[in-house]
């Protein structure tokens, strides 16, 4: 990749390749197909989150299949689209799919015209374009020159715990649009994340834990089967999804949180 401290005239492309895919992550499936359906808003559902462990929580097993499936498929077609201009141009558009999931700007910028303008609503409208530029600018930098993308998720995690706005974002946790964007990235790194799910949730019947299990161990699948630009966008995935769950985390350590199927 480009020094991101380069000339903007050729490192804009980048950019713009972080931000194509933040707009295609930020369509919110889970709501969409539950309307369609006629379910309503699936926010007011459970645990109020658009992803799919949230829709079958509606008893409709097919729309969650379909949701999880949308979602995926999100995060590989930013991924593929953006391979047609190199593997640089793939991961940046990847990583923005992600943030584009977790903070979908087609949800949360219609309620800021109804809500006082207070930091954490000015924060929750630029978040999202701040994280997509810094994941650009640490993606390109790369390990040998600057930070890494895994200290860029660690940044994010402060932001989100100082400023609760992160974590309020009416988005999904990533789970479904990661395990994409590895699948499409690195199949064989998607593949075992994929399975480390599967298992995790069969042996446990916690979809939140085997979410957390699966793309905890992605870098490390990544390290083994990856190079190590692919290594850093897989930790810096993980990093992302662990902070959104946070609430989940709370639950499983107290034992409250709800099994599938509950």
């Amino acid at each position: 990749m480009p020094d991101p401290l380069g000339d903007f005239s050729f490192t804009w492309p980048f950019y713009a390749a972080a931000l194509a895919g933040y707009l295609v992550g930020s369509i919110p499936f889970g709501l969409i197909v539950t309307r369609l359906a006629g379910l309503g808003d699936i926010r007011a559902v459970g645990s109020g989150n658009i992803g799919a462990t949230n829709v079958l929580r509606t008893g409709h097993k097919a729309l969650a299949a379909l949701t999880f499936v949308l979602d995926a498929g999100k995060g590989a077609a930013a991924v593929l689209v953006a391979n047609q201009w190199g593997p640089d141009m793939a991961v940046l558009a990847g990583a923005g799919s992600v943030v584009g999931h977790m903070t979908p700007m087609w949800i949360n910028f219609k309620k800021l015209d109804r809500r006082v303008k207070t930091p954490e609503v000015l924060l929750a409208a630029t978040l999202p374009v701040v994280v997509v530029v810094l994941t650009t600018w640490l993606l390109m930098a790369g390990l040998p020159r600057h930070l890494s993308a895994v200290g860029l998720a660690f940044i994010t995690v402060v932001i989100g715990y100082v400023f609760p706005a992160w974590l309020k974002f009416e988005g999904g946790k990533g789970v479904a649009t990661t395990l994409g964007v590895l699948l499409a990235i690195a199949w064989p790194v998607g593949a075992l994340a994929g399975l480390t799910w599967v298992a995790v949730a069969f042996a446990f019947r916690y979809s939140s834990l085997a979410g957390l299990v699966s793309l905890a161990a992605a870098p490390l699948y990544a390290a083994w089967l990856a190079d190590p630009q692919r290594t850093e966008l897989a930790g810096f995935l993980a990093v992302l999804v662990i902070t959104r769950h946070y609430a989940n985390i709370r639950r499983l350590i107290k034992g409250e949180e709800s099994r599938i199927g509950q």
